[in-house]
């Protein structure tokens, strides 16, 4: 696992060191570097893994970034050598990168990196995931794409392989299935959900439907919510980590078209994924995937290894903040701007409510 990120001079951290934990959750406002701190372990764990030493930044990021200058920070250290640094460390090793735009070839990104790799190995699943489609690429077959569009392939393959889930992703012994326990997941975290999925491998396709107590047959993924279509990919990943070893797991806005309690069972299951040893990340908006994750983890007794970092910005500068559970799920502490939006908006009604009365 991942057990800390360094970033000096990369977006908007002049410096940054960020302890990592078995459960790290990213949170706070918009623009206040959260991406910043994703993009900065997806820039490393690419370059690590790349033999070459000119980086496409756009493959890295798997987003276009036009001129890598983009990514130098506009309020820069001094630092030892290069644009920007990037280190990740494992309790075997740290990576660590230098990267340097061309001054003759300015669209290009160089680096000069040490010998060390990581040992983990990274899945990520971005904000921007695929909705309903009447059906869906088969792509790889050995890691989801970062828009969750192979997931129903990669149930249809779990199963031809016999992939087994482990521990407490496994309540009812009975499953023997990969995709029955993708089925058990999306009803425990959606309700009342039921799928079958075939792939048509001459078409390089693969089909799902989707059904309930209502819906006598199954129907396709066009005449459902967005909600059902961006779970899939979550669930689907993460029981697919669980399955392996030293698989770390990025997921940003788990919370997606989500009803508040399904984003909180969202939480408690990507807390029951990290108690199966997959290292995972989250980037999130909401306190109801936090709230689940506080109780799963309460509940397995397993608090001291959930971290909580809160990002905002103030004069100017970007500052975090480590928050830690108890055992007992409580926060250590509670920040100004850490989800208090509802205690504001109904201390203003509460004085609306007094100003009329008063009339």
């Amino acid at each position: 696992m991942f057990n800390k990120l360094f970033i000096q001079n990369f977006k908007c951290f002049p410096q940054l060191e960020l302890p990592l934990s078995d459960l790290t959750i990213l949170a706070g406002a918009n623009a206040s570097g959260k991406s910043s701190v994703i993009q900065a372990i997806l820039m490393a764990y690419h370059t690590s893994l790349n033999h070459e030493n000119i980086i496409d930044t756009s493959s890295a990021l798997e987003i276009a970034v036009g001129n890598p200058s983009t990514l130098i920070s506009q309020n820069p250290i001094k630092i030892d050598k290069g644009d920007f640094f990037i280190g990740l460390s494992e309790p075997s090793g740290k990576s660590e990168i230098y990267y340097f735009i061309d001054k003759l070839s300015p669209l290009k990104l160089f680096c000069e990196k040490n010998e060390e790799s990581p040992k983990s190995r990274l899945f990520y699943l971005n904000a921007e995931r695929m909705g309903p489609r009447l059906s869906y690429p088969t792509m790889r077959d050995d890691t989801i794409l970062s828009d969750g569009s192979n997931a129903a392939y990669l149930i249809d393959r779990a199963d031809i392989e016999g992939r087994t889930v482990p521990g407490y992703l496994l309540p009812d012994p009975s499953l023997t299935s990969f995709s029955a326990c993708v089925e058990q997941w999306m009803d425990a975290i959606l309700g009342d959900v039921n799928l079958s999925v075939s792939t048509n491998l001459i078409q390089a396709t693969a089909d799902i439907r989707y059904g309930n107590a209502l819906a006598e047959h199954g129907v396709l993924p066009t005449l459902t919510g967005f909600g059902i279509s961006y779970i899939l990919s979550i669930v689907t990943i993460g029981l697919w980590c669980a399955s392996e070893k030293n698989s770390v797991l990025i997921v940003e806005n788990p919370e997606a078209h989500l009803h508040p309690s399904a984003q909180s069972n969202i939480g408690k299951f990507l807390e029951l994924v990290s108690s199966c040893g997959v290292q995972v990340i989250i980037e999130t908006h909401s306190e109801h995937v936090i709230d689940g994750v506080r109780l799963q983890a309460a509940l397995l007794k397993n608090t001291e290894n959930v971290m909580i970092h809160f990002f905002s910005c103030n004069n100017k500068k970007i500052s975090t903040k480590q928050i830690h559970l108890n055992p007992n799920g409580e926060l250590s502490q509670w920040p100004e701007g850490f989800f208090d939006q509802k205690s504001l908006d109904l201390r203003e009604l509460f004085q609306i409510r007094r100003q009329n009365a008063n009339k």
